[in-house]
């Protein structure tokens, strides 16, 4: 750029003192300035060829690659992209650290844990093709979470193939990262596990609607079995009323799935965990450890609904599975109902977008000089589940409710979130849970559990 404008100068010099010599009749000198003035624009052809040279990706002598300069960024992400466009790998993570206090101190121990630490990577090429790769350590085991490749040519019809996680419902379809309480409610572990493999159709065919279908293994215990290998075939549909209408800083979804499969025999039956993660009040004791015996046809369906305004919202979800057994059958459902207020005035519209909510960005990120204090959510939410179809006088194998566990609890969970900034946030929350019977833990019997919890969380 430098030189370009050296030229630049010395173009205008030369061609005032043509003029200048021009007017006292020195043709000769004119010829000698345009001779001049043609060798620097030859000059400037020269340097242009050159930088375009340079952008393109070419090979040394030795077949080593000097392609283009690779570009970084970082948007709640690290990004890095070549100058043509053609790639770009993000790297993402998360860390979750929680601390848990539990009263009666038998239904779970006090203690300090790493939630989930995540790091994972997206590779796009072209723009049109992806592939995700991620691992999560929690507790004290490493799995792989997501691995999948990805054709986005068309909005309307996404294809991905290979372990992802299905959308069965608003909060499993959520992120982690981005929930109102520090953990989803009761419902959730009624769909069974959250990873699955196979291949899923999703996209927004129209404005405000958003599909996913998917034909997916199923959690089976045994996906190498050549006589048992039946797959699931599920499918949710979401839509936002506000956004057809133009109502601004509103959300109007409503929405619902539906899972259909048969679950092979020896395959675990859902356990459900309060929702402060103390005690396990629910599993069954059936001969194989918590599982049917035999194959079940088995059903899960699901309805949602979240409307907001600026900065209240009210969500809410009712999740049923079914299984049918060859003389019995079992129902198991749970919901809850959620209201959360943004105290410093963002909205929830902002963080919708494809059947879920996302990212929080507050108006103001803290800063310890004190210009900014990040965003501050409250909420309230009340959960129950009802699996009163699971009786400890059930034939073993077909759903036998353990001793010393209940069939139907309740709960209360208060929260509070500060956002500091996009990618960092503490949570608090309070959990009362009730059970409709007493359960018992290291020999002693309780009707309820009180749990604190708190996390500290960083993502990218």
């Amino acid at each position: 750029m430098k030189q370009t404008a050296n030229l630049s100068l010395g173009m205008v010099l030369l061609i005032m003192c043509g003029m200048a010599q021009a007017e006292d009749g020195d043709n000769d000198r004119i010829a000698q300035l345009q001779k001049m003035l043609e060798q620097q624009q030859q000059q400037m052809q020269a340097m242009a060829e050159e930088l375009k040279a340079l952008q393109k990706a070419r090979t040394d002598d030795k077949g080593k690659s000097t392609g283009t300069p690779v570009l970084a960024a970082f948007k709640d992400g690290v990004k890095f992209e070549d100058g043509s466009g053609n790639w770009q790998l993000a790297i993402n993570g998360r860390v979750q650290f929680d601390g848990r206090a539990f009263n009666p101190d038998q239904a779970a121990a006090d203690t300090w844990s790493l939630r989930r630490g995540r790091l994972g990577g997206t590779m796009t090429f072209y723009q049109d093709y992806s592939a995700r790769v991620e691992g999560e350590y929690s507790g004290s085991s490493t799995t792989l979470t997501y691995a999948y490749f990805d054709i986005n040519k068309f909005k309307a019809a996404k294809l991905r193939m290979g372990q992802f996680k299905p959308f069965y419902g608003l909060e499993r379809a959520s992120s982690s990262t981005f929930l109102d309480f520090q953990e989803r409610s009761i419902a959730d572990a009624i769909l069974g596990g959250t990873y699955d493999r196979g291949i899923m159709l999703h996209g927004s065919p129209f404005k405000g609607v958003y599909y996913s279908t998917a034909w997916i293994n199923g959690n089976n215990s045994d996906e190498s079995d050549v006589e048992y290998d039946n797959k699931d075939l599920m499918a949710r549909v979401t839509g936002n009323v506000a956004e057809w209408a133009g109502w601004k800083d509103s959300v109007v979804h409503a929405g619902g799935f539906y899972a259909k499969g048969r679950q092979e025999g020896n395959s675990p039956i859902p356990t459900l965990r309060t929702e402060g993660r103390g005690y396990t009040f629910f599993s069954t004791a059936d001969t194989t450890a918590n599982k049917f015996t035999d194959n079940v046809d088995r059903n899960r369906s699901g309805v949602e609904l979240a409307l907001s305004h600026g900065p209240v919202k009210l969500q809410g979800e009712y999740i049923r599975a079914k299984f049918e057994g060859k003389d019995f059958e079992r129902d198991m459902s749970a919901w809850y109902a959620s209201l959360n207020w943004l105290v410093t005035g963002e909205t929830f519209a902002s963080t919708y977008k494809d059947g879920v909510f996302g990212r929080l960005r507050p108006k103001q990120s803290f800063s310890f000089d004190g210009e900014g204090w990040g965003a501050l959510q409250v909420g309230v939410r009340y959960s129950s589940f009802d699996g009163d179809d699971f009786l400890a006088t059930n034939t073993a194998g077909t759903g036998r409710l353990a001793a010393g566990k209940a069939n139907e609890a309740h709960a209360w969970t208060l929260g509070a979130n500060w956002i500091l900034n996009p990618n960092v946030r503490v949570v608090a929350n309070y959990v009362h849970t009730r059970f409709d019977t007493d359960v018992t833990s290291n020999g002693k019997d309780f009707d309820d559990e009180d749990a604190f919890t708190m996390r500290a969380q960083f993502d990218f």
